[in-house]
């Protein structure tokens, strides 16, 4: 009678086969933690996002904001974006872009300054200030507020989750 199929394995000693695989598993044993690792840091360091390529992408934002370009600002907000104005209005990505295109909020030119800078990997924060003029539905806003941006790496590219308004200084009638 043959010895059963899974009889090498009730063996306490390894099949002859196995020392070709041994050997060569053996010389590859000192390389492997050093592939690891390559790997780990070549994997991280391109996920990160610059401060150079944040910046750029808020710009835009503002940029796009300011001419009511909604159909651009929409590639650039991030499928899940929220958008929470001064007043603690709170708007979808949707919602946002709608009143943008329906002209029912307006803004001029927005410049931001004294940006400040964090990132975390695959996500950054960054904080401005600036001098908001906008009308929305008939009523002007002014004031000074700080924007708060949470960005985050997708395989598209660079996105913006979320948008905070803050007011530091209100302008009184």
């Amino acid at each position: 009678m043959g010895r059963p199929f899974f009889g090498p394995f009730l063996s306490p000693f390894p099949p002859a086969s196995a020392n070709h695989l041994l050997m060569s598993l053996s010389l590859l044993r000192p390389i492997l933690p050093a592939l690891g690792l390559g790997f780990i840091f070549a994997t991280s360091a391109s996920a990160e996002i610059s401060q150079t390529a944040a910046t750029t992408c808020v710009q835009q934002w503002a940029t796009f904001v300011a001419q009511g370009q909604a159909d651009d600002l929409g590639k650039l907000l991030h499928e899940s974006y929220q958008h929470i104005h001064g007043t603690g209005l709170v708007e979808s990505k949707t919602a946002f872009l709608d009143a943008l295109r329906s002209g029912n909020r307006k803004y001029e030119p927005i410049q931001l300054e004294n940006l400040k800078f964090r990132s975390f990997q695959d996500t950054a924060i960054l904080t401005a200030q600036f001098n908001l003029h906008a009308t929305a539905r008939g009523k002007k806003i002014e004031g000074i507020y700080l924007a708060s941006f949470t960005l985050m790496q997708t395989p598209q590219g660079l996105s913006i989750v979320f948008f905070q308004a803050t007011p530091l200084k209100i302008p009184t009638p």
